[in-house]
């Protein structure tokens, strides 16, 4: 098996869902847009690439329509780049990585581009919904047809994780997440992007377009409070998730080059890092958020990794409830784990966040001289995936 290198990375800012730069940004110029950029970092030819993958977690609409192969198209890659998108929620960007490296590993192909791409503005809210639920399993496992709000608040719940102790987290996280953006992190692997957005006037109530080059994450909030967090109302009565502690919907897109190493060692490319190996696991819908902890054993078990062989963790922060249980479960350190803060405070475009952390988590090893690193994605449904990144 040959070993796969990342080559480059790069992703648009993330914008809020609605109300933010890319509230009627379609799909297939945002994923171009990465796309494009991320092979300029690679110093490659776009008739190189071989194929595209792309996670989404809701292909429909202006995500639908196979966007991966439009995309491609879009961005000028060329007649003969086929494309292939990929749906696993939350981790479908990780599973876009994984379907290229795996294909590079056994020898299949050379180059290839994984990305991820989400308009929860432009779809979430339009959803073909004509035959959405089957009774019958709905009957037999209602949690499927839950919202992830609920299984949020399930787990929370059950395994007896307070509200405060969810609302303490979140403070830190954002804490995180200023210091980084202070630090120009972020700002490394963002493209600006340039669009017109849907502007409503408050007072008037109408609507115009106006351009706009989107060139910073527009969620995070570095004056975030704990006594601000603990006036939010929760989302369901009797529930502990609120708007202050779950991840932002949010719009955005983000593209790796994935490469066979030897190759990119051969022409003196830029290598960001390996991708080791992805494992995946599944629990009962309901418990959704838990599902982090037993894919990132089943990684570490395949690949003979220990906890202390593991420089930087990424915990999902699909909740803070989601972070905080398996942080605990798998007793990473803090000090280590989610370094940059996380989806709370920046957003989560589902089918791009799996591509974020591997790409911002390689970067981050090399700021630090770093070597190994492990990243872990709930997903709807009651699964997880997980992967192993080397530098």
């Amino acid at each position: 098996m040959k070993d796969v290198a990342v080559v480059s990375y790069c992703r648009t800012a993330i914008a809020k869902a609605r109300r933010g730069a890319l509230n009627q940004t379609h799909g297939i110029p945002m994923a171009a847009h990465v796309m494009s950029e991320a092979i300029s970092r690679a110093h490659i030819a776009p008739q190189e690439v071989e194929d595209v993958v792309l996670g989404c977690g809701l292909p429909e609409g202006a995500t639908g329509h196979n966007i991966a192969r439009n995309a491609a198209l879009y961005a000028a890659f060329g007649m003969q780049v086929p494309g292939f998108t990929i749906n696993r929620y939350c981790g479908s960007g990780l599973n876009a990585a994984s379907v290229v490296a795996n294909r590079i590993a056994a020898g299949e192909m050379q180059i290839g581009v994984a990305g991820g791409v989400e308009s929860i503005s432009l779809v979430q809210f339009n959803l073909n919904l004509n035959h959405f639920v089957y009774e019958p399993l709905q009957q037999k496992i209602p949690a499927v047809w839950w919202t992830m709000i609920q299984t949020a608040d399930f787990v929370a719940d059950k395994y007896q994780i307070s509200r405060e102790s969810q609302d303490k987290y979140v403070v830190e996280s954002q804490r995180r997440v200023a210091a980084a953006l202070k630090a120009g992190k972020f700002a490394e692997e963002i493209v600006p992007f340039q669009t017109v957005m849907s502007v409503r006037n408050k007072e008037s109530d109408e609507v115009s377009d106006k351009n706009v080059i989107l060139v910073e994450d527009e969620g995070p909030r570095p004056d975030t409070t704990l006594e601000g967090l603990s006036a939010l109302e929760t989302v369901n009565p009797g529930g502990t998730v609120t708007a202050g502690n779950a991840s932002q919907l949010s719009d955005g897109a983000a593209a790796v080059v994935m490469m066979d190493a030897k190759l990119a060692a051969q022409r003196n490319l830029p290598i960001l890092g390996l991708f080791r190996g992805m494992q995946l696991s599944a629990v009962a819908p309901k418990e959704m958020s838990i599902a982090v902890t037993p894919a990132i054993k089943k990684l570490m078990r395949h690949h003979g990794i220990s906890m202390t062989g593991v420089d930087l963790w990424e915990l999902h922060e699909a909740f803070a409830v989601t972070t905080l249980y398996n942080q605990a479960e798998l007793d990473t350190p803090w000090e280590i784990t989610n370094v940059n803060g996380g989806a709370i405070a920046l957003g989560h475009p589902y089918g791009m966040s799996g591509i974020r952390y591997l790409g911002s988590t390689l970067l981050e090893l090399g700021r630090r001289g770093l070597h190994h690193a492990v990243i872990g994605i709930c997903t709807a449904g009651g699964m997880s995936t997980a992967a192993y990144l080397e530098r």
